[in-house]
């Protein structure tokens, strides 16, 4: 009979989480685990089985009516994940994203749940753990003592049974966020089956008490506004403190007009019951309905105290003037726990991939993470890898927010490059494809910097007010699209340097740039273009790659 599997050493009370589904229709699935057997339901889609080992070397093995898709292996108190087993399709790509977070198997979209405990970050994130394309959401789980290097955790949230079982039902766990409780955490979140009636989309929550396992997920808001021409799409509560002491919940939608955030608030310290619909935050005039998505408000510091920013995405929107597609907005006002008044506004990021932001305090600072890809580029018949950016604090400066990334990110400098203007002229090599350029300009009115690159090299130019980058990523269908701002001259750049991805600030923030390439293969020079005297400083470092506990796994075999 054909067999597949894998050998791992176990040791005595490790758990092994192992997704597995049967090939037969109607039929269940069973995997032996040593002497042990996990007997898996009909479903359609891959059902995770739990199993605490005995301890030593483990055969695990499953005949030709099972497919088995991810196994890991975590102890409880020390539960980073150990991969034992990830199938072809979902094995994760080691090329690309060596800076920055991406998942251990599977695809990543949102950040949600961004929260600091003890010390430690926990970011969770929309997850698909059986392919790089978007399917049935999970929760995957990431843990950083620093916002640079990581570590993985267990799946945390699973969507409901049903919505395995039939690969016709399509929703699941969607995008949600995170508060603290005295025992650990409570989580809020989505759950969207589409099609179902009266409503589609129900917020629900959960709670954890040792930030691996969830208890089960139960509603909290099941119904929508009686808004006039409000739409099905009511999603991804963000939970927060107000100013006046009570818990708030921003939720994303669109009536025939107009993106919306709402507001909903409960008087509920544990913020468990009582939620109730409070007005509409904010509202987006647009030339078609779509709705707001992944939006969060979360108070300044500094120079911004008694300042608000309101950030969120939209979804399905194309900007009349220069085609970006599905932006994000970065609102600064005032907020006194029910009306939100702007005062100010940028855009997130003029590139544009850069979704779903989430802001959190971190060290009792304003600090977000965003999604690195947008949506315009996704393509349910094609692998889609990707990752998150780095995280970006929030600082109010002169009237203006500034989006500056975390400092921490300066421990990947490994190795100077190259102080010299003149070497950058003509262009430097770029071991790994792994590097941050820093730049001070001195009243340059244009430059031009160039990435070097086997099959899609990129320029970034400054010239008659406008900054703007270039490459190839025409999309069918989409014209006028232009990634470009028209801004004062820029007196200092950061760009950072990734495999299949780059971040800019220029200013210390006062414009950011995000651009996901889609290739495995590394940029390979950089040089960088000005008029004499146009730089007054530069400084090119070579990057160590972030930590990342996803690297190493056997895989199965016959």
């Amino acid at each position: 009979m054909t067999s597949f599997g894998f050998t791992a050493h176990l040791a005595p009370g490790e758990v092994l989480h192992l997704w597995q589904k049967p090939l037969v229709k109607g039929a269940g699935s069973r995997v032996s685990v040593g002497d042990a057997v996990l007997q898996g339901p009909p479903s359609d889609d891959y059902q995770m089985q739990s199993h605490i080992a005995a301890g030593g070397e483990t055969h695990v093995t499953w005949g030709a009516d099972t497919a088995v898709s991810v196994a890991y292996a975590f102890d409880p108190a020390h539960p980073e994940i150990r991969l034992l087993h990830a199938a072809a399709k979902t094995q994760a790509n080691d090329h690309r994203f060596r800076l920055h977070l991406a998942p251990p198997f599977g695809w990543m979209n949102d950040p949600n749940g961004l929260i600091e405990r003890q010390g430690q970050t926990h970011l969770f994130y929309q997850h698909y753990p059986h392919a790089h394309r978007w399917d049935t959401m999970h929760w995957g789980h990431a843990v950083s003592p620093n916002l640079v290097d990581w570590s993985h955790r267990p799946v945390f949230l699973h969507p409901r049974a049903e919505m395995l079982a039939n690969d016709a039902k399509k929703g699941g766990a969607f995008s949600g966020t995170a508060i603290a409780t005295p025992e650990g955490l409570r989580v809020f979140h989505t759950d969207r089956e589409d099609g179902r009636l009266p409503e589609q989309e129900w917020q629900m929550t959960a709670t954890s008490t040792d930030l691996l396992t969830a208890s089960p997920s139960t509603p909290v808001i099941d119904t929508r506004p009686a808004l006039p021409g409000f739409g099905r799409d009511l999603r991804d509560p963000f939970v927060f403190k107000g100013p006046d002491g009570l818990w708030k919940m921003l939720l994303g939608g669109a009536d025939e007009t107009s993106a919306l955030v709402l507001l909903y608030q409960t008087t509920d310290p544990d913020a468990a019951t009582g939620w109730h619909y409070a007005g509409i935050l904010h509202r987006e005039p647009l030339d078609r309905a779509v709705p707001a998505e992944c939006p969060c408000l979360i108070a300044l510091d500094g120079q911004g105290e008694g300042l608000w920013a309101l950030v969120f995405g939209l979804v399905g929107h194309q900007t009349p003037v220069r085609g970006k597609l599905n932006p994000s907005v970065a609102a600064v006002g005032r907020f006194d726990g029910q009306v939100f008044t702007e005062l100010a506004r940028r855009e997130l990021d003029f590139i544009g991939d850069c979704y779903a932001f989430q802001s959190f305090h971190w060290q009792d600072r304003p600090v977000g993470i965003a999604w690195a890809a947008n949506w315009a580029y996704v393509l349910r018949t094609h692998d889609f890898p990707s990752c998150m950016t780095f995280a970006r604090r929030l600082v109010w400066q002169d009237g203006a927010l500034l989006l500056p990334l975390v400092e921490t990110v300066q421990t990947l400098r490994q190795t100077q490059l190259t102080t010299s203007v003149d070497a950058l002229r003509d262009g430097i090599p770029l071991p790994d494809g792994l590097a941050e350029l820093t730049v001070d300009f001195a009243g340059a009115d244009s430059f031009s910097l160039t990435l070097g690159h086997p099959d899609n090299p990129l320029q970034l130019t400054f010239e008659n007010g406008v900054l703007e980058l270039t490459g190839k990523w025409a999309r069918p269908g989409v014209r006028g699209l232009r990634h470009m701002v028209e801004t004062a001259s820029p007196t200092s750049l950061t760009l950072h340097i990734d495999v299949g991805l780059i971040e800019l600030s220029v200013d210390g923030g006062r414009l950011s740039g995000t651009k996901r390439i889609d290739t495995d293969l590394p940029f390979t020079t950089l040089s960088l273009k000005a008029a004499d005297g146009g730089v007054a400083n530069a400084s090119l470092w070579q990057l160590r790659a972030a930590a990342q506990n996803q690297k190493e796994s056997s895989h199965g075999h016959r």
